[in-house]
């Protein structure tokens, strides 16, 4: 994500992050929410400028140094340019907010669905601080590299079975 796009961590989401790991637990971050208004995020924001659509992470991954990679599946009947991304906490804390001035980051489609993938730097909190809460509807993208892996196997396994049952017949007209 260019310096332009980058996460704009809100004061009051610092303090909670500050409070969390003075008690030893982790903040937990729940939500994705969406909105159709590009602008320079400040950290003293509360909320989106419009926010349209909230939804719960779909699936993350935590990349180590200080970075999340999440995934967030927005759905149902709205229609709207995604201009703006906010990070909310499970206390209802905005954390974080991405946008930028005359840019569209995704479209959500009328009655379909929009796929955000989204890679949060989160150095500018204290360390080990934020934990992602998965919501039930678990998308599994960023496990590709597990699948490849699997996928890979199991057809190298499927074109091993073939090849047996061809000596298996070229075998059995040989009795015969």
């Amino acid at each position: 994500m260019s310096d332009q796009l980058s996460l704009v961590i809100t004061h009051k989401g610092l303090n909670e992050c500050i409070s969390a790991k003075g008690k030893g637990i982790e903040a937990r971050l729940k939500w994705v929410s969406a909105g159709d208004r590009a602008y320079t995020p400040n950290p003293d924001q509360t909320t989106l400028v419009n926010e349209i659509q909230r939804v719960e992470f779909g699936e993350y991954k935590d990349t180590g140094a200080s970075q999340l990679q999440a995934v967030a599946k927005f759905s149902g009947p709205q229609e709207y340019p995604i201009k703006e991304l906010g990070f909310w906490l499970e206390t209802g804390t905005l954390l974080g907010v991405i946008s930028a001035p005359d840019t569209t980051l995704n479209y959500k489609a009328k009655d379909g669905h929009c796929i955000q993938p989204i890679t949060l730097d989160l150095s500018a909190l204290p360390s080990e601080t934020v934990t992602v809460v998965v919501g039930t509807e678990n998308l599994n993208i960023l496990i590709e590299d597990e699948f490849t892996k699997m996928a890979t196997a199991q057809v190298q396994t499927m074109h091993r079975q073939i090849l047996q049952e061809f000596r298996l017949l070229d075998l059995e007209k040989r009795l015969r």
